[in-house]
């Protein structure tokens, strides 16, 4: 029993953390109609953007408020740059159309890391605390934990922002129907910097949480990847469900790898796939996805 609430408890935290890296990706598919394959790359940036400032452990450059402050800042100018040279002319094109630039983003990306700051791992000079958290026989991690907390907090405030406030209903309304929101007055291009400056925050928020447990290095964009799993298990226009798929993935993971791995050895690195392959089968539109009306 110990090692079953162990399994569970560590998986709702990692789930969090899963959830909370897929919000980005959620969000600039609903403000913006972009199916965003070089988010992973906007989180390595991030991590490294952050580590610029702060430094490594032997030489720290600013105190870690101001790096931070500096950190977001710099994400926020990027993913408004982004916007405005690149997809700002893509509004209204197909789905396909953009999802194909982002390829040729991704790569982009990933040369620009490469040229300015290299291939080696780096660590933070000041991170998330750090150890362990012990809950009786449970052990916790500290990381993990400060990634649920962002998690919850985040979500309750997007909940908030896309349900309660003019703007939140504005994209809501462009993402169900962006002809017709159009008509009545919403403003795409805002619409469209709204959604960058969030997914850029976001996947620079989820880069540093993940570097601080793991270290600044090019590997980061292959566990953010996983989000493109939680997003469509969930439902690529549902907040909630990218948490939801993010808890059912990892506390999966966790047990699948822990009681089946010794009959079947490798189980736990495809059940993650297996299980989206499952869940498309029977919901093609994830678990949360909302289902469109057409009328004939």
């Amino acid at each position: 029993m110990i090692n079953l609430a162990q399994l569970l408890i560590s998986g709702i935290l990692i789930g969090a953390l899963y959830g909370l890296v897929a919000m980005g990706f959620v969000i600039i598919y609903r403000g913006a109609r972009v199916f965003n394959m070089a988010y992973s790359q906007f989180s390595v940036i991030g991590a490294f953007i952050a580590w610029t400032f702060l430094g490594s452990p032997g030489s720290p450059r600013l105190a870690l408020p101001l790096a931070l402050f500096l950190t977001f800042l710099s994400s926020l100018a990027f993913g408004l740059v982004i916007e405005h040279f690149i997809f700002r002319r893509m509004i209204g094109r197909p789905l396909f159309a953009t999802f194909i630039l982002t390829l040729g983003l991704w790569s982009i990306l990933y040369g620009v890391v490469l040229q300015v700051w290299g291939a080696e791992p780096r660590t933070f000079a000041y991170s998330l605390p750090k150890g362990a958290v012990n809950l009786g026989p449970i052990v916790l991690s500290q990381e993990y934990i400060w990634s649920f907390v962002l998690a919850v907090i985040i979500l309750a405030v997007f909940v908030i922002f896309f349900r309660r406030t003019k703007l939140g209903l504005a994209m809501r309304a462009s993402y169900d129907n962006e002809v017709a929101a159009r008509c009545l007055g919403v403003n795409a291009g805002l619409n469209s910097k709204i959604s960058w400056a969030v997914c850029a925050l976001l996947a620079t928020l989820a880069g540093f949480v993940i570097a601080s447990a793991r270290g600044v290095s090019l590997a980061l964009g292959d566990l953010v990847m996983v989000v493109l799993a939680v997003a469509l298990m969930g439902g690529l226009d549902s907040l909630i469900g990218c948490v939801i798929g993010g808890l059912i993935l990892a506390i999966g993971e966790n047990l699948v790898s822990y009681y089946l791995n010794p009959f079947l050895p490798g189980i736990g690195t495809i059940f993650g796939m297996i299980l989206i392959l499952l869940v498309l089968l029977t919901r093609p539109r994830g678990l949360f996805g909302a289902k469109s009306i057409e009328r004939v």
